[in-house]
């Protein structure tokens, strides 16, 4: 599952005019995810608006399902997506957001992304394909206990960078 605003691509207006940027490496990242993953779009966006980016982004029509504003529960500022309302298996689902309060009821299924405006050197999406590769071929029986050791390595070499200056 994957965000659509500040995740795959940036909106903005010029004038009166909107138009939106494509987070670099994004069709080659939807190509291969497409491959090994049904990718599902999970946005806070409106309905209109999402489709009219996706129409553009996903012309061969990689991304197998889209869920809109509708689908979230509202919360505050923010749209909780609640993975547990979507009909999939929760030990096979991962979600892929900007904003780590969007997926706070099944924070093991989320892996967090900085958010993206305009920065054209990005690889965020590029850097998170062969995590998401390595999961399928290990054929990983709850994606939840993986993203939480992945979660572990990362802190532990954080850790031993911040304490061996």
């Amino acid at each position: 599952m994957l965000d659509l605003d500040e995740t795959l691509v940036h909106y903005f207006e010029v004038g009166s005019e909107g138009t939106f940027l494509v987070r670099p490496g994004c069709d080659q990242f939807l190509t291969e995810m497409a491959e090994i993953y049904e990718i599902v779009i999970f946005t806070a966006a409106m309905q209109d608006y999402a489709d009219w980016v996706l129409n553009q982004i996903d012309k061969e029509k990689r991304i197998k399902y889209r869920l809109y504003r509708q689908h979230a529960l509202p919360h505050g500022p923010v749209f909780v997506k609640d993975l547990s309302r979507i009909g999939r298996d929760l030990a096979k689902t991962i979600i892929v957001d900007n904003v780590a309060e969007n997926f706070q009821l099944q924070p093991d299924n989320g892996i967090f992304i900085k958010s993206w405006f305009d920065d054209m050197n990005d690889t965020a999406l590029s850097e998170l394909a062969p995590l998401l590769k390595q999961i399928v071929k290990k054929q990983v029986p709850d994606v939840r206990d993986a993203l939480r050791k992945f979660r572990d390595q990362m802190l532990e070499q954080i850790a031993k960078g911040v304490s061996n200056p």
